[in-house]
């Protein structure tokens, strides 16, 4: 028995459909990557050019971190690139850190960045990241740019050092979720010894904090004095209305506010005001004003 041939018609309806699924990118999801930093340089890369996907790491594998990738916007040195699609990192007993070898650089290991950045850490032990080239950047080892996404599941963030944020640094519109992880013996200059949140949205389930600490560096600020002008001020005279204002009273709702358990440690810093003077009499305003203000010390916000 014989069969017709098949119409033109469905070999163009195939051919279309061939090529309509070749042109949408498959996400990047390989074998485990090799027990190499570059290797997983250049896997993250490949997902971000893939338009997302998910990085295997090797198991009970140290990935020790060298050099400095590019920086995206100035928001301080890092270690990978940095994610700007959505790519999952899934580890088993793997560590990711930067090298203890003397002269290695200063950077974090990742920056969520770009226009669709998200990143999901699974069983991924982070440690030693330190991005302060300069001093101020945050995010020891992971800074969320705004509206950008985070996710952390059963892993461990350790010895880690920002500005702010030590170990995570989350900016405004960001969203951040941690998940069965542990924060120990991070650390930050200015605040958020273990994680720093700055408007974003966060959420910590079941997950340890601990050994974090905050530092109020004992160098003194620059005592640049602020004088009081030695200049009487214009004797504008000021004329009291005799007609009396309306006695409108105003009250305050007495609603309790209650502040526990919370402690701040400063120390070597002190404020000095003095030689001031300031008369009022005949119903006008005169102030000769001199003295000098110095203050020590930093504050934590």
């Amino acid at each position: 028995m014989r069969f017709p041939p098949p119409k033109a018609a469905g070999v163009l309806t195939a051919v279309g459909l061939a090529l309509g699924l070749a042109a949408i990118p498959a996400p990047a999801y390989a074998a485990p990557i090799t027990c190499d930093a570059k290797a997983l340089v250049t896997a993250i890369d490949a997902a971000n050019l893939a338009g997302g996907g998910t990085v295997e790491l090797a198991a009970n594998c140290v990935y020790s971190l060298d050099a400095v990738e590019p920086a995206a916007g100035g928001n301080g040195p890092n270690g990978l690139p940095v994610i700007t699609e959505a790519i999952t990192v899934n580890g088993a007993n793997s560590v990711i850190e930067r090298a203890t070898a003397a002269g290695t650089p200063k950077f974090r290991f990742f920056e969520i960045g770009g226009a669709r950045g998200e990143l999901t850490l699974n069983r991924v032990t982070l440690r030693n990241g330190d991005p302060t080239a300069l001093g101020t950047e945050d995010g020891g080892a992971i800074l969320v740019n705004a509206n950008r996404v985070l996710t952390v599941n059963n892993s461990v963030l350790t010895g880690n050092t920002a500005h702010q944020g030590g170990a995570i640094a989350s900016l405004g519109g960001s969203s951040t979720r941690i998940s069965g992880s542990e924060f120990t013996s991070n650390s930050a200059v200015a605040g958020g010894g273990g994680l720093f949140n700055l408007g974003g949205g966060i959420a910590i389930l079941s997950t340890t904090v601990s050994e974090t600490s905050t530092t109020v560096s004992d160098t003194p600020v620059a005592e640049t004095p602020t004088t009081v002008s030695e200049t009487p001020a214009a004797e504008t005279p000021t004329t009291v209305s005799e007609t009396p204002v309306a006695e409108t009273p105003t009250t305050v709702p007495e609603t309790p506010t209650t502040v526990s358990n919370n402690t701040t440690t400063a120390s070597n810093n002190s404020t000095t005001v003095s030689n001031n003077t300031a008369t009022v009499s005949n119903d006008r305003a005169d102030c000769t004003c001199t003295g000098t203000i110095g203050a020590i010390g930093a504050r934590t916000l």
